[in-house]
């Protein structure tokens, strides 16, 4: 028969299994611990590099638009996408006043009633609203928010504009709401950086750069696009040229002529349609494009109109009050005249015309 040992040994090994068990149950707490620590370490380095992913995807996507004059509202529908929140509006800066450049809201009509935040707003400041009570946050004709966050966009050190994301669930936004807001508002200001930048050289490559309205080049451009649009549409071609240009800038000189220019050209492009467009031709000489030229005596009372303006519209220069006036020639495309060459050459006739029989007058064909 086999030895099976005294108490004693039974309980040595008892407290030895004891001991190894107890030890066994805290390697296991830390392990479980460390488990759970590398988790939430993993599940917000995720998070990270969610928020970076759709951070670089935006800004690739903002990269691309540049030209685009609805990437605001394309920004601010990523916005919404993205964090999955109730409503955005994105307010961009114009003349001292947040004007409303995007929102998924139909009726806009956002309020906040405590003056501390509408303090923040107005200074360009960064703020988030948690609220139980409605009338704290309030939206009119919607669901009832409840948390709100706002980030200035800054372009350097000025506040240019403004986000404003909405949620209905209570203490919804936190401080990494904030954290992406603030690289979206970064984004914002570079997209209307780069589109300044894009609308200057677009402008220095189409436009007159002392006139401010199209150059040549441009007009017949947009003149053959008409055209190749729609061939049979009837429009006119007015060619003006400032009377006696050479004489005024002997006498009054170079800066007071372009004064005249700007002037005459002002008074021109404001009394102009929408679909019409006003070129600079060449020297003092205007070319106009009317979209709407059906009726012969609408376009002519049109065009003296104009030259009327002008010869009642002094110019005053270095204390001088000099009157302006100019010449106008109109010829027609339509069925007679489909050919733009023989057109543009009846409109200078026209023009040559007015010229000859004693200027400040409108000829046409």
């Amino acid at each position: 028969m086999g030895y099976l040992g005294t108490l004693e040994d039974y309980d040595r090994l008892l407290q030895n299994y004891k001991r190894l068990k107890e030890d066994f149950e805290n390697y296991k707490k830390i392990t479980n611990n460390t488990i759970q620590i590398v988790s939430e370490k993993n599940i917000a380095l995720e998070k990270k590099l969610d928020s970076i992913s759709n951070i670089v995807e935006i800004s690739k996507y903002i990269n691309s638009n540049i030209s685009n004059d609805n990437l605001i509202p394309m920004i601010n529908d990523m916005i919404i996408g993205i964090l999955g929140v109730a409503y955005s509006s994105i307010y961009i800066r114009e003349e001292e006043k947040l004007i409303l450049k995007a929102t998924n809201v139909s009726e806009h009509s956002f309020n906040i009633y405590d003056n501390e935040y509408r303090q923040k707003i107005k200074k360009g400041e960064t703020f988030i609203i948690n609220c139980e009570d409605t009338s704290f946050c309030r939206r009119y004709g919607s669901s009832n928010i409840h948390s709100v966050i706002g980030v200035p966009v800054i372009l350097g050190q000025k506040f240019i504009g403004y986000i404003i994301v909405e949620h209905s669930l209570q203490d919804f936004f936190t401080n990494d709401h904030i954290k992406f807001l603030k690289t979206i508002s970064n984004q914002i200001a570079i997209a209307l950086e780069n589109g300044l930048l894009y609308k200057k050289v677009k402008d220095a490559s189409i436009k007159d750069p002392l006139l401010k309205i199209f150059n040549r080049g441009y007009f017949f451009e947009q003149l053959e696009e008409k055209i190749c649009r729609a061939p049979h549409r009837n429009f006119a071609i007015v060619m003006l040229d400032a009377d006696d240009f050479k004489k005024a800038n002997d006498i009054y000189g170079h800066q007071f002529g372009d004064e005249a220019l700007i002037q005459l050209t002002k008074i021109i492009s404001s009394n102009m349609a929408e679909d019409d467009i006003v070129a600079r031709y060449g020297g003092e000489e205007i070319i106009i494009y009317l979209n709407d030229a059906y009726d012969r005596e609408k376009v002519y009372n049109k065009i003296n109109s104009i030259r009327e303006k002008i010869s009642e519209t002094p110019v005053f220069y270095s204390n001088k009050r000099v009157k302006i006036t100019a010449s106008f020639g109109i010829s027609y495309y339509d069925e007679e005249h489909r050919e733009l060459k023989e057109v543009l050459k009846l409109a200078d006739m026209m023009l040559y015309s007015a010229k000859n029989r004693g200027k400040n007058i409108v000829v046409s064909m």
